[in-house]
């Protein structure tokens, strides 16, 4: 069953049970056929555990304690700081046995129970999870239960027949940032970027299975009824009146309040010094009469307090009755809580999977899938999408050596009034359904030696979030788009897997090339938008129109497709373990990915682009380059542990290029004479600390790096074992994006024990 969470299209990593699972499936190549939508590059495939004939269970206790950061400027915590209340969440031990530790923690504790009884299968798990985070706002609290129930009827005549059903339920109260507060306060957020959400998700899955080995046939139904609601929680600020913030630059709500009603009026005359300069594209006397009208107004601000106004007018609005301001003065003075709701997402789910092999190689899969999602919200409305799709799968082995396979899939999408979702040209007539095929074939050389190839159509409907999504009304969100289009995609792979043995030393060897191509691929972009219609704001004219009608532009994300993009590369990897003696054992799994990352039209965009004479028309990234936004050409890493006895030494090693393009509003990495206006923008967004701004942080950071992990562990007893971890050993400081640092070094004790 899908692991991405109904409504987004996004893994829900969180939901799955990291403490009841067998084996971890990587099935790299086309998989749309049988997976249906998001399987165009492969499938990860996480199997739990069966109960065996013994009853077992598991418990795994943990904590982990965040260190220093290594910029001492970054370090936001006291050693008081949970004792006066500055976190969202507090883990369960902390005011006793935990008390003593300075840093923010987290614990955790996973529980698995697995049985027989009779004819069923019995497994439960418990995790429960808190988490104080090593940036300021950012917590975790998770509660997460669940288990499956499996009944084998008995049968006499040698059919096997099981079903039962599946089912979980997850508490998630968290927080995080996407903007931090300025260059020097890495791991604190904007006043604009509130990110916390309480979620409750709950799914059950029940399941029936037939299988007849006299005829080598199966049947298999699946069914899901899965629920999530999102609530955004009112933030920790709220209680910060406008009198504090002007106050704290240096002004009162009456001279404020004269500067709207003069624009509600339509009295503009104390922005032109800035609006003059800004239709002409004089940078510099924009820049100087901006500075004049804001020291007038805010004489004693610092970037941290424009954006604490910029947030409460975010939030609040404007008044819209300038006859009647006792009401918008009377919140002003005293802010009410904004008002929560709870966005819901419902799926419905039905597979139904008939199997047959022959003596011959021959074996056939076929079925048919129905899915409906429903999403609410106050913000968004009600919307629903209805999914249904056929699909046939032929596989056949030929000389105990080559094995092929080749499948289609036929599949219909709808959203809300919108028929015609997966409309496709078939001999010169529009259907409204999507076909796309796959062939693939393993061809074994030697003994230890395979061949392989695959070929692929796939394609991804954009998710309800992304077409619909209105989240964090008021500050930093996601803005609907009711046009972005399926991304569609072929996939092809060709590589070869070869086994070693020397003496002690063991394992596999694989080498791959890949090619993916994307049509109208789903990206998000990152700028300003209109409130209420959510048009994009790409011009003066926009964003000055937007501000005269009274309304304050917002910042965020929007989806959109990418007309065309070129995926391409190869993967070299090796696997295995080298054995000293029966004590002591090496095992080792290291890989090595380049790729190419390419948007096809990137030279007539830049051409495009290159035309703008509008100082705040924003481009597609932050530059010229062909590179895809929010991606790196190489990636290394390596998994190597030693084990002597009872004792294990191991270690993580992660290394990655630089990232090649982010999003424009973010950074412009242009050579230029002087600052443009959209850099004056950028820092009053991000932050001007002492010079130290996002564009020269991220010249400076944007590199490669490499993490290091180092663990160590003992076997107490059989059933009982302990581990100590460091995570990044070094203390490295990089980013995953722009206003993204990473964790400091955290340190970790890890306490399973089975019976």
């Amino acid at each position: 069953m899908s692991a991405l969470t109904a409504g987004t299209g996004i893994i829900n990593w969180n939901i799955v049970p990291l403490e009841n699972i067998e084996q971890v499936e990587v099935m790299k190549g086309a998989s749309s056929v049988l997976y249906g939508s998001s399987a165009l590059n492969g499938v990860i495939n996480i199997r739990t555990k069966r109960p065996g004939l013994t009853p077992v269970s598991t418990l795994r206790t943990y904590l982990g304690i965040y260190g220093p950061a290594a910029n001492e400027d970054y370090q936001w915590n006291d050693k008081s700081f949970w004792k006066d209340g500055k976190y969202g969440v507090e883990p369960f031990l902390r005011k006793n046995v935990f008390s003593g530790i300075r840093n923010p923690i987290y614990e955790g504790a996973d529980f698995s129970h697995t049985r027989r009884i009779g004819d069923f299968d019995v497994s439960a798990g418990l995790n429960v999870f808190t988490d104080e985070g090593y940036k300021k706002g950012g917590y975790n609290k998770r509660f997460r239960a669940g288990g499956n129930l499996t009944y084998h009827q008995p049968t006499t005549n040698g059919t096997l027949v099981n079903y039962g059903f599946n089912t979980n339920f997850m508490s998630n109260k968290y927080a995080d940032f996407f903007m931090w507060r300025s260059p020097k306060e890495v791991y604190e957020s904007s006043p604009i970027a509130n990110m916390a959400r309480e979620a409750n998700t709950f799914y059950i899955d029940p399941f029936f299975n037939f299988t007849n080995p006299n005829n080598n046939t199966s049947h298999k139904i699946k069914a899901r009824f899965y629920y999530r609601g999102d609530d955004i929680p009112s933030d920790t600020e709220e209680g910060k009146s406008i009198t504090d913030i002007l106050g704290n630059m240096g002004t009162d709500v009456s001279v404020i309040t004269g500067i709207v009603q003069n624009v509600q009026n339509g009295d503009y005359s104390m922005f032109y010094p800035i609006i003059q300069p800004a239709l002409q594209g004089d940078v510099s006397g924009l820049v100087h009469g901006t500075v004049n009208l804001l020291n007038g107004i805010f004489p004693t601000a610092t970037t941290a307090d424009y954006n604490d106004l910029l947030s409460w007018v975010m939030k609040r609005g404007l008044p819209s009755d300038m006859s009647n301001l006792g009401p918008w003065l009377s919140n002003a003075i005293n802010p009410k809580p904004d008002p929560t709701s709870i966005d819901k997402n419902y799926t419905y789910y039905l597979d139904y999977q008939f199997n047959k092999k022959w003596d011959n190689g021959t074996q056939i899969t076929t079925g048919a899938t129905y899915e409906h999602m429903r999403s609410t919200s106050l913000t968004t409305g009600t919307h629903d999408s209805d999914n249904a799709a056929m699909f046939f799968q032929y596989d056949q082995r030929f000389w105990d050596r080559l094995s092929v396979s080749a499948g289609m899939r036929a599949e219909y999408y709808r959203v809300d009034d919108y028929l015609r979702e997966a409309d496709t040209k078939m001999f010169g007539t529009k259907v409204p359904v999507k076909p796309i095929f796959r062939a693939g074939l393993n061809y074994q050389l030697a003994d230890y030696s395979f061949i392989r190839a695959s070929f692929g159509q796939g394609y991804r409907y954009p998710s309800l979030t992304e077409k619909y999504a209105r989240r964090d009304v008021g500050g930093v969100g996601v803005f609907p788009n009711n046009d972005v289009k399926a991304e569609k995609g072929i996939n092809t792979e060709l590589g070869i897997k070869q086994g070693y043995k020397l003496g002690n030393l063991q394992g596999f060897f694989d080498v791959a090339g890949f090619y993916t191509q994307y049509t109208d691929m789903i990206e998000f972009r990152f700028g300003f938008f209109d409130n209420e219609t959510f048009a994009y704001l790409n011009s003066t004219q926009d964003i000055l129109g937007t501000i005269a009608s009274g309304q304050i532009p917002g910042v965020g994300a929007q989806f959109y497709n990418v007309s065309k993009a070129r995926i391409y590369g190869a993967e070299v990897s090796t696997n295995g373990f080298y054995e000293f003696n029966l004590d002591t054992k090496l095992s080792y799994n290291w890989g090595y990915v380049y790729i190419e990352l390419e948007d096809a039209d990137y030279k007539k965009k830049n051409e495009i682009e290159a035309q703008y004479d509008d100082p705040l028309r924003s481009k597609e990234k932050s530059n010229d380059s062909k590179y895809l936004r929010y991606r790196q050409k190489h990636t290394v890493k390596g998994v190597f542990d030693l084990q002597w006895k009872r004792l294990n030494l191991g270690m993580n090693m992660t290394w990655k290029s630089k990232i090649l393009a982010v999003d424009y509003l973010m950074v412009d990495e242009r050579e230029m004479d002087q600052p443009s206006i959209m850099e004056y923008i950028r820092q009053f967004l991000y932050g001007n600390i002492e010079g130290e701004t996002l564009n020269s942080y991220w010249r400076k950071h944007n590199t490669d790096y490499c993490v290091v992990d180092l663990r160590a562990g003992v076997k107490i007893t059989k059933d009982v074992s302990f581990q100590f971890m460091i995570n990044n050993l070094f203390n490295k400081e990089y980013c995953t994006r722009p206003m993204l640092v990473s964790a400091p070094r955290t340190y970790v004790m890890q306490l399973n024990m089975s019976f």
